[in-house]
């Protein structure tokens, strides 16, 4: 039987607001590209659409509970479908998703839920990081049927005033903040920002080591990205990432004159016009409405760096 046998797995767990959209757009268009080096990528939807048994995991599993023969045989399934017809060649997997370590939804903008099976209920973004992404680690070395795995967590950091209005202007995007916190003041002073902070979140995943080979790569995004040459933030992620790749593929990716999201800004924030317009239609449209509103702020209101 083949099988899929990776030696390493590189967990981009964001943070928000950190280019992250930007690099799934890329690794996604040049699947196939990463598939001849031997690297499976899965992105957000990939993961939560043909993994939907472990992003469920993820987010709702309990500690008591072993890993479901369901979940490791879809898991395993699309994991194999995904690698194309040499599986036994993939020596990494690239995992993308900010949501690894928690939604700005449930972290920060929606009121408390009942209580869930695994009592990760209460706010505060990335409150629950380590719980997560232990049941990640877990469900894909299960899956895969494989303890030998060297992991890698790679986020990246900015400065804490500029990542706060980051996250409330995305919030105000998505239509997710009631009135009193859509300004910016009541939001700063009431959202929980306690645990992002870079240092706290890789001295509380660290205990996730034990008998795992494991390491962190952090990246200061405002050092290592450039408003006007978008792809400088890919290549320095490809660097640590991907460090015996990154080379051969900065060449092939930068001769590669079709693809259009290697210059494109993704997911902007929004000039202070964005923002007042943004905060005075949250009560006019409904959820779909929102998201062609949406749209009509990032094309006409993006903010440049």
């Amino acid at each position: 039987m083949i099988q899929l046998k990776p030696s390493r797995i590189v967990l981009h767990c964001g943070l928000h607001k950190t280019g992250s959209t930007y690099i799934q757009r890329n690794l996604q268009t040049n699947r196939e590209l990463l598939l001849e080096h031997g690297v499976l990528y899965l992105g957000p939807k990939t993961f939560k659409k043909r993994c939907s048994e472990l992003w469920r995991h993820l987010q709702w599993g309990r500690r008591d509970r072993k890993t479901s023969t369901r979940l490791t045989s879809q898991t395993r399934t699309t994991l194999l479908e995904l690698a194309g017809e040499h599986p036994e060649s993939i020596h990494t997997i690239v995992l993308s998703f900010e949501a690894i370590f928690g939604t700005l939804r449930s972290g920060l903008a929606e009121p408390p839920r009942r209580k869930p099976r695994n009592k990760e209920h209460r706010t505060g973004l990335y409150r629950y990081a380590k719980s997560r992404t232990k049941r990640l680690m877990v469900g894909l070395e299960d899956s895969l049927e494989e303890r030998s795995i060297s992991w890698s967590i790679l986020f990246a950091s900015r400065t804490h005033e500029a990542f706060i209005r980051s996250c409330h202007t995305q919030l105000l995007k998505e239509g997710r903040l009631n009135p009193e916190a859509s300004h910016f003041d009541t939001f700063r002073r009431t959202a929980d920002f306690s645990y992002t902070d870079p240092n706290h979140l890789e001295q509380t995943l660290s205990k996730l080591g034990g008998k795992r080979d494991l390491n962190f790569v952090s990246i200061n995004y405002e050092q290592a990205s450039d408003p006007h040459e978008p792809r400088t933030f890919l290549w320095n992620v490809l660097k640590l990432a991907l460090p015996e790749q990154a080379d051969r593929l900065r060449q092939q990716l930068g001769a590669n004159t079709d693809n259009v999201n290697l210059n494109r800004n993704t997911n902007p924030g929004l000039n202070e016009r964005g923002v007042e317009l943004a905060i005075q239609a949250r009560p006019l449209f409904s959820r779909s409405e929102w998201k062609l509103f949406r749209k009509f702020l990032e094309k006409n209101f993006a903010k440049v760096r």
